[in-house]
C-alpha cells in the first residue's frame, strides 16, 4: 500500500467528479476501469478512488513518478478506443457531470501510529 509522505518527487494528481446520485454507479464503474489501466502507462505509482458519502462525489488520488507521465498518460490516444472512456467523457462534455484535475505537491504528511 502506497504511503503520503512529504518532501516527495512525485507528482500528486487529485480528481473530483461532481454528478447527481443517480449517475453516480455508472461513472463510478467508468473511474474504476481507468484507474486499473493506468498501471500500463510508464511512471503510474499509485491510485485510489473514494465515494463521498453523499453519493455526490468520486475523488481518486493518483501518484505518478513525473507530471510528463501523468500527461503521457491522459493524453495517450487510446482513450479515445476505450468505451468506458469514451462514455465518462460524453457524460461530462454533456454537463451532467463536472470533472476537475489538478496537480499537487505534499507538503505535509503524518504517519499512522
Amino acid at each position: 500500500m502506497p504511503t503520503i509522505h512529504a518532501p516527495t518527487d512525485l507528482c500528486t494528481v487529485i480528481v473530483t467528479l461532481d454528478a447527481d446520485p443517480g449517475l453516480m454507479p455508472e461513472l463510478e464503474a467508468h473511474a474504476r476501469d481507468g484507474l486499473a489501466r493506468f498501471g500500463a502507462f510508464a511512471g503510474f505509482v499509485a491510485g485510489a478512488l473514494h465515494r463521498s458519502a453523499d453519493g455526490r462525489r468520486l475523488v481518486q488520488y493518483l501518484q505518478w513518478a513525473r507530471e510528463e507521465d501523468h500527461l503521457a498518460c491522459v493524453n495517450a490516444p487510446v482513450w479515445n478506443t476505450v468505451p468506458s472512456s469514451q462514455r465518462f467523457m460524453e457524460i461530462v462534455e454533456s454537463g451532467r457531470a463536472t470533472l476537475d484535475v489538478r496537480t499537487y505537491t505534499v507538503v505535509a504528511a503524518v504517519p499512522a501510529g
